[in-house]
């Protein structure tokens, strides 16, 4: 290990006692820097000429890599800063970016936090909503990919300018030349700042989405405090030092891929390879995955279970891959049985995460050289508290009641990750409890040697692939059809995406309008296409609550019942199946499963192996 790495000099992290040692009396002693940009600019100045970015254009293992070290990304950072403050960018103003994964994504990423605040946007999201999200952060200066066919970013500008009222100073990636071109109006900036950057660790650094309906957008506020917090103590967790190269296909508007992955690898020295603007979405890389691990000597990978199960899909003739340190999982949870399956194929051990935007992406985590242990998600990182507490009668942790050990509930966060609120600061009180906690919306229990366990979701929020959808949205956008008397959107259970949108409507007395005819007339107003239902239900009565509330976790059953009706019935012979009934325990969606016969090998064998790719826990009638 580098002598200059944060890992330096330190044993292995294997139990609560070692994640312990690493918080001491003196919180600047510990974490040296103030600032994202102080990361980097330590980095640079400890491993100038080392590997900090490697770009694969085309994303396959023939790809002749895009590398750009520490020094030269500090460059670019002071250039881009500059840029962004000679266009009025100050400390409280915000930088918009709609960019797909690549090294100027960084760059302006990093520039933008060293001059004023970052808002990094789904450039999936429509041209309205995200005129919507500039509008309410209040962003002056929006940097945007295009024109590039596989992304359809740029043509989305002439109506965000239109839509919002402030002027917008947009400046473009991929273009060489123009007086709009973001890299050529940036190298004519100095190399070094032409203003002061000494940011204060509580100064806001970003705002990420995180869903909300219509006019009431949630957009997480980070300090640099948040982001280096996670960013140093990851590193630590990790393992890892100037030696190592992190592969990185999350989108950067990902707090996995901007924080937990990238300025976590720009803390430790380590490199960061980017797969191309596509990401994990690109089936060459896909298809050149280990081959491209092997050449580049990439040492630690990222992925949630639906990358996982698509390597194990994609490579079933591929044995035993050495000098992999692990491979860091998030964004949903990884079933353990995926988990086993990958190790065993690969050899590579999966190291789990939890995180939420809340906190900068990281809550706890798995520390490499500790065993993985099904169902937990490690130790909270160091300074950062997680209890578990009862709920009340409106369901909401209650912080006077805390749950010994081994008891779940409702799991609540404090400490240096945790944001302090909300662009929208009306959405501050039903987050934050009193005593500094932040409700995770998240049911669990620590276990007994400090490690969280994750039960389940009490919140509704809908986890594609790793990538949030508020259920809201997609209600409101329903709710515009004239039939529509009640609906309710929730997560149905998919082997490959963790969970997709389906939604449960209630029509008006006399309407009989068809599921499709309904989405196709509401589509529009649905602003992305990952939120847009693969699957709408008609339903007679919705159940209630006692207060007249649709109660989503019958829903969600019954989602499951359905999918898992469908798909296991299609994979057994007819009348294998005889029944199948979820319930949700403590936020998790517990399955029953009864075969005919009971104990038929074969149809056991084909469930269990179908069960593992899903986050479901599962029983079988009678044993």
């Amino acid at each position: 290990m580098d002598p200059a790495s944060p890992a330096s000099g330190r044993r292995p992290i294997r139990d609560a006692a070692d994640v312990a040692a690493l918080t001491g009396a003196d919180y600047d002693g510990a974490v040296p820097v103030q600032s994202t940009y102080g990361l980097l600019r330590r980095s640079a100045a400890l491993h100038g000429e080392r590997r900090a970015l490697v770009y694969l254009p085309d994303g396959t293992a023939a790809d002749e890599p895009e590398i750009l070290s520490f020094a030269g990304l500090l460059e670019a950072v002071n250039r881009a800063a500059n840029l962004f403050r000679s266009l009025g960018v100050g400390r409280d103003d915000t930088v918009a970016l709609l960019l797909p994964p690549m090294p100027e994504t960084v760059v302006a990423f990093l520039a933008a936090q060293a001059a004023g605040r970052v808002m990094p946007l789904n450039y999936m999201l429509s041209a309205e909503h995200i005129a919507e999200l500039i509008t309410h952060a209040g962003a002056s200066v929006v940097v945007a990919h295009g024109p590039d066919p596989a992304f359809p970013i740029w043509d989305k500008v002439p109506a965000i300018r239109r839509l919002v009222a402030r002027p917008l100073h947009v400046l473009r990636v991929g273009a060489e030349d123009g007086p709009d071109s973001f890299s050529t109006l940036s190298a004519a900036q100095p190399a070094e700042p032409s203003f002061e950057i000494d940011v204060d660790r509580d100064a806001i650094a970003a705002c990420f989405h995180t869903g909300g309906s219509t006019g009431v957008p949630k957009l997480v506020l980070h300090s640099h405090r948040n982001q280096v917090h996670v960013a140093w103590f990851a590193g630590l967790m990790y393992d890892v030092g100037p030696d190592d190269l992190f592969l990185n296909g999350f989108p950067f508007f990902h707090v996995a891929g901007s924080i937990v992955l990238a300025a976590a690898a720009i803390a430790a020295g380590a490199g960061t390879l980017i797969p191309s603007r596509l990401g994990m979405r690109n089936k060459a890389f896909v298809r050149d995955y280990w081959r491209i691990v092997a050449r580049r000597g990439v040492t630690v990978l990222s992925g949630g279970p639906t990358f996982v199960s698509t390597l194990l899909a994609q490579h079933p003739d591929v044995r035993g891959v050495p000098g992999i340190k692990a491979l860091y999982g998030g964004g949903s949870p990884m079933p353990g049985e995926l988990a086993a399956r990958f190790e065993e194929r690969f050899g590579v051990p999966i190291r789990s995460i939890y995180g939420m935007t809340e906190a900068a992406g990281m809550i706890a985590t798995v520390p490499r050289h500790a065993a993985r242990r099904p169902g937990s998600s490690g130790w909270p990182l160091p300074y950062c508290e997680v209890r578990v507490f009862a709920v009340d009668g409106d369901g909401r942790p209650d912080p006077t009641r805390p749950l010994p050990v081994g008891s779940a509930g409702a799991l609540a966060v404090r400490g240096p990750n945790v944001t302090p609120g909300y662009v929208n600061a009306t959405l501050n009180a039903s987050a934050f409890l009193p005593g500094g906690w932040l409700a995770t919306g998240d049911t669990g229990r620590i276990d007994p040697d400090g490690q969280v366990v994750v039960l389940g979701r009490s919140k509704d929020v809908i986890i594609r692939g790793g990538h949030n959808i508020d259920p809201l949205v997609i209600e409101e956008a329903l709710m515009h059809h004239p039939d529509v008397e009640l609906c309710a959107a929730v997560g149905e259970p998919d082997r490959h995406a963790g969970e997709l949108p389906v939604a449960f409507l209630k029509l008006k007395p006399g309407r009989s309008t068809a599921p499709d005819e309904i989405l196709e007339s509401v589509r529009g107003h649905i602003p992305e296409p990952a939120a847009v239902p693969k699957r709408i239900y008609l339903m007679d009565e919705m159940p209630l609550t006692t207060t007249g509330k649709v109660f989503k976790p019958a829903l969600r059953q019954a989602a499951t019942e359905r999918v898992l009706m469908r798909d296991l019935s299609a994979l057994l012979p007819e009348g294998r199946i005889r029944d199948i009934s979820c319930r949700e325990e403590q936020g998790q969606r517990r399955v029953l499963i009864r075969l005919d016969p009971p104990g038929h090998e074969d149809s056991r064998r084909i469930v269990v192996e179908h069960m593992s790719m899903l986050a479901l826990a599962f029983d079988f009638a009678g044993g």
